[in-house]
């Protein structure tokens, strides 16, 4: 995946935990949308810092603005899968041949070679995060020409599951690997190059218990509300609009020290 350096050129022996939020750079052109790149994956990007591309199983995390009346162009990518999760507003988008309408909370996966656009056929900005992976065959199928089963588009809302407890906050599975997680029906479990992508909320008061995950990175997105991260041996304010990487064997808890409800995605990836 490349070597990890920090913000003065120096080689790094260790990943290091790192707080971006997407007002931290310039806006760009995204495929129409207005776009802030948040965080990129190690070695893809040069003269990019380690705090911009600090990344090693998961591909990127943009956050974009589609204006009213505007739209991507329909567009495909060889080898690297995409989850569009819609932060607010509605649209809709076209999956190949066949468009459906999309809201708050819902999560778009486009698999790897399938034609994707979004749309924002409403009257206000439409909010999303745009996070892709590369899956796991790419390396030895760049072309993709080995059978993947199934691979169709799949749209799920947070709400589609039931809650379960996560560490102190309440969790729901959005989508996961499919190779992980085969006893799960593919709509819940399409991905090829993530492993997880969960929603959390937690109420004021309450915290996750320390831990750490071993083979897997995490990035915690916040959607809603504000706290602290706790990242090995220091705890860093947190707010909306945050992404917070966690490299493997971290410590990190959540802890919303507030009086209200805080809302954050979980990505996670193999490594």
């Amino acid at each position: 995946m490349g070597r990890a350096f920090d913000a003065r050129g120096t080689l790094m022996d260790t990943p290091r935990p790192v707080i971006r939020n997407w007002r931290d750079q310039d806006p760009a052109n995204s495929h129409g949308a207005v776009g802030w790149k948040v965080m990129m994956q190690l070695g893809t990007n040069p003269g990019r810092t380690y705090e911009e591309a600090p990344l090693l199983g998961i591909h990127g995390i943009t956050y974009r603005l589609l204006q009213p009346t505007k739209a991507e162009p329909p567009h495909s990518h060889p080898a690297k899968e995409h989850v569009y999760y819609i932060v607010s507003g509605t649209g809709a988008v076209q999956l190949g041949e066949e468009r459906f309408p999309v809201k708050e909370g819902d999560a778009v996966y486009m698999p790897a070679q399938g034609v994707h656009s979004i749309i924002n056929d409403s009257d206000d900005f439409l909010e999303h995060y745009v996070i892709s992976a590369i899956p796991h065959w790419a390396e030895d199928h760049p072309d993709g020409d080995l059978n993947r089963g199934r691979t169709d588009p799949v749209i799920r809302n947070w709400r589609a599951g039931p809650p379960h407890m996560s560490h102190g906050a309440v969790g729901w599975s959005i989508m996961a690997e499919k190779a992980g997680f085969p006893n799960r029906t593919y709509q819940q479990a399409p991905l090829e190059g993530f492993h997880g992508f969960t929603m959390h909320m937690m109420p004021g008061g309450q915290e996750e218990g320390p831990h750490e995950h071993v083979g897997k990175e995490q990035v915690y997105v916040f959607t809603h509300g504000r706290g602290k991260m706790l990242l090995g041996d220091k705890t860093y304010d947190v707010r909306e609009g945050d992404c917070a990487y966690i490299p493997q064997k971290t410590q990190h808890a959540f802890i919303n020290d507030g009086d209200d409800w805080c809302q954050h995605l979980i990505l996670s990836a193999l490594v």
